[in-house]
């Protein structure tokens, strides 16, 4: 029941978000690819949900998106149980459902700037980001030293946290 609500509650954030109503068969469609990706959300989108966009900084899209527009491709996509749109990434080195729709978003937002997606960046980047993480994980494992620089860096934090809410 819960899932219910919350996909009723996201549907219609999307809906009041971006301005439109799309078709029942928009929202059924579940694309098998990027350029499918992309053209779906050209016509889930009202112009002036696109002129908003393109007000907006890559960045502020991205962020402001995520949640949104991000967690409706992530569920109504199957992105998080296998979908077409998600063994399509598979194939170019893509596992991550948060991945995924970052990728569908950057690019949707290039399309509508007119720029060139540079898929092969946003895919190095995704990977360059799980492989430096898996990388520091199990140096922590293993490499006392570096348990303790990370262990000093979030120490200065904290303390930097404590004196920042002692001066407010």
């Amino acid at each position: 029941m819960k899932v219910v609500i919350l996909a009723i509650v996201l549907y219609l954030a999307c809906i009041s978000v971006f301005g439109q109503n799309p078709s029942k068969t928009d929202l059924k469609y579940k694309p098998k690819n990027l350029d499918e990706a992309i053209l779906q959300l050209e016509k889930l989108h009202h112009d002036t949900t696109k002129r908003n966009i393109l007000r907006m900084t890559e960045d502020q899209f991205g962020l402001r998106s995520h949640f949104g527009m991000g967690t409706w491709m992530r569920n109504n996509w199957r992105l998080w149980g296998g979908g077409k749109l998600a063994k399509y990434f598979n194939s170019i080195g893509i596992f991550h459902p948060d991945d995924m729709s970052g990728i569908v978003l950057t690019s949707y937002y290039r399309h509508l700037k007119g720029q060139d997606r540079a898929l092969e960046n946003q895919v190095k980047y995704y990977q360059n980001y799980w492989k430096e993480s898996k990388e520091h994980f199990e140096r922590l494992k293993t490499d006392t030293s570096y348990q303790r620089k990370i262990q000093r860096n979030l120490d200065s934090l904290k303390k930097a946290d404590i004196k920042k809410s002692v001066n407010r």
